[in-house]
């Protein structure tokens, strides 16, 4: 026997006495737990209308929500059950819409976001029901005002809640409102350029507050920081829209609400040091509001099932004849009208992704134009001549701006021209203007030689005058303009109401925008005159899709205009038993 050979031996039985170990600790482990119980998912609510936002009692027993009926108009109120089948008990009723519940350390109470109209409020209400408390009162509204996101966190000792404090002046931020005397200690200081600081969540030590923090109206990632707003740091960096973050009991990881990879909105658990975020498959691809009970192994979530077919309307016209052009088993979204008025592009979920879609003007003979089965896509834009699409992808590493042909039997493949987002075409066709971290750029129809226009920040959605002297956007809540080659940044319309999802489509005579009307609920298409410098409602959508950025398009005849409308929408709440 060689040396080596007597050297090597020891070693191997030594591994092999190991693994022997380790298989009799395992089995001994797996005998004393028993096997992993799987997760079951069911229904909470399957009724019409919409309920969301669900938060578990401390002992995971009962579970408080917000819920609307199905008609039109109705504001959100609070409810509370006993899991699993206990009956609703309505807490709250009134005009005003009350989001977001969070159970007090005790159980004892319910905090609460009441959105009225031009302010925010934050509410106390006893968990059983009975006489309100208004704890503190904010000018301005939620970013989100069709969809707000949560607001409202207990600290852990109950004397403290961590909110979202918002004005007309400020970028909304996450503030500490003492109950004992309503005193307001900001802990977060949102950079300019950002759109603020939004769904704070306490971690169940007490110590560590998880927020998210926008860059867009798209665009988000989770910060963590202490509760005097210290140790910031970045958690996550997928420059994703954010619906909902939860805290696991034990404190080491994070729940969220994202749509990472395209392909619809999903949950992801990540470990609060960092890492990288798995998905949690049960919860399908249309999750909201993520909600972990501290005790029962229960995990809940907003479901909505969304299905919404592109329809038209006459603008102008008494009976505006509404009727439904474009409809599929999927959701359909984001319709615009070729230069010529004989085509249609669209974004359909039909194929389980994101994909562009084109049609003729009364939605026959569709074609699908990409095949990309992954990135979130938006904006499709034509080239002046109508060869030509832009359009916005969004997946793992960020928005890219890409072109391809507009026609075609086999078009080509999408050619990827910038990093950013928000695109659209000069009127000749060679530039394309976009917005690139809060700025709006202009580079050529290529990408190359991209340069800053504006130095206000939190603008986005660019979109050149047909005469191609200015380029207007949004700027936060009103609607500026600059010349096309740069210069003087000048505010040109201040809407009425809020700039929810912004859709700017300039014409000759004025600007048609997008915004959200809080009082009659309703996302309506108004009209910027140029010569009368007077804003009118030219249009009120029925049954848009909060869940989704709404768009439309105005004909190039001005004749008609296409939107997005929700055909079927439950918006239920999911639980998940077993949740680990």
């Amino acid at each position: 026997m060689s040396s080596g050979a007597f050297f090597r031996r020891p070693a191997v039985l030594l591994a092999l006495a190991l693994c022997s170990v380790g298989a009799v600790v395992t089995l001994l482990g797996r005998l004393a737990s028993g096997p992993r119980a799987e997760q079951k998912r069911v229904a909470l609510s399957s009724d019409a209308g919409a309920n969301a936002y669900p938060a578990f009692s401390a002992d995971g027993k009962r579970v408080a929500y917000s819920a609307r009926g199905a008609s039109k108009g109705e504001a959100f109120h609070l409810f509370v059950r006993t899991l699993p089948g206990g009956a609703p008990l309505q807490l709250t009723n009134g005009e005003a819409g009350d989001i977001g519940p969070a159970w007090s350390p005790d159980g004892a109470r319910l905090a609460f976001l009441r959105i009225a109209e031009g302010r925010t409020e934050y509410i106390a209400i006893p968990a059983d029901g009975g006489a309100e408390r208004k704890l503190a009162e904010f000018g301005g509204a939620p970013a989100d005002v069709g969809q707000p996101l949560p607001a409202v966190s207990w600290t852990r000792d109950g004397k403290s809640l961590a909110v979202v404090e918002t004005g007309e002046k400020q970028l909304p931020a996450i503030a500490l409102v003492s109950l004992a005397d309503g005193t307001v200690r900001r802990i977060t200081t949102p950079p300019e350029g950002s759109e603020g600081d939004s769904t704070p969540a306490v971690s169940p030590d007490g110590n560590t507050l998880a927020f998210v923090r926008a860059t867009g109206p798209d665009s988000a990632d989770i910060y963590l920081c202490d509760l005097a707003g210290g140790s910031l740091r970045r958690l996550t960096f997928d420059d994703r829209a954010i619906r909902g973050i939860a805290w696991t009991p034990d404190g080491q990881d994070l729940v969220y609400a994202a749509s990472r990879n395209g392909g619809g909105w999903r949950l992801w658990r990540l470990p609060a040091y960092g890492g990288s975020p798995r998905e949690i498959a049960v919860a399908g691809t249309r999750a909201h509001f993520p909600a972990i009970a501290p005790q029962g192994r229960r995990l809940a979530y907003t479901d909505s099932p969304t299905v919404s077919a592109i329809w038209r309307a006459a603008l102008g016209a008494p009976d505006s004849g509404e009727r439904s052009l474009i409809r599929s088993l999927g959701r359909e979204s984001a319709p615009v009208y070729s230069p010529d008025g004989k085509s249609i592009a669209d974004v359909s979920d039909q194929t389980g992704a994101d994909e562009i879609w084109v049609s003729d003007a009364e939605g026959g003979n569709r074609v699908q134009l990409t095949h990309l089965k992954g990135p979130r896509i938006s904006r499709p834009r034509w080239s002046p001549d109508g060869r030509l699409l832009l359009f916005e992808a969004r997946a793992d590493r960020g928005a890219e701006i890409y072109t391809m042909a507009a026609a075609g039997k086999r078009p080509d493949q999408p050619h990827r021209v910038l990093l950013g987002g928000g695109p659209s075409w000069s009127h000749d066709g060679k530039s394309i203007y976009y917005q690139w971290r809060g700025q709006i750029w202009k580079a050529g129809a290529d990408g190359g030689s991209p340069r800053q226009l504006t130095n206000a920040l939190g603008s986005g959605a660019p979109e050149e005058s047909l005469d191609g002297k200015y380029v207007y956007y949004r700027n936060r809540r009103t609607i500026c303009r600059i010349p096309a080659e740069g210069g003087a940044e000048e505010q040109v319309v201040i809407p009425e109401h809020d700039l929810l999802w912004v859709v700017i489509q300039p014409t000759n005579k004025g600007i048609y925008y997008l915004e959200f009307a809080r009082g009659a609920r309703a996302m309506e298409v108004s009209f910027y005159d140029f010569a009368t410098r007077r804003n009118e409602v030219v249009f009120r959508m029925k049954d848009a899709d909060f869940f989704q950025a709404t768009s439309f398009s105005v004909s190039p005849d001005g004749k008609y205009i296409l939107y997005p409308r929700v055909d079927q929408s439950q918006t239920n709440l999911m639980l998940v038993e077993n949740f680990r």
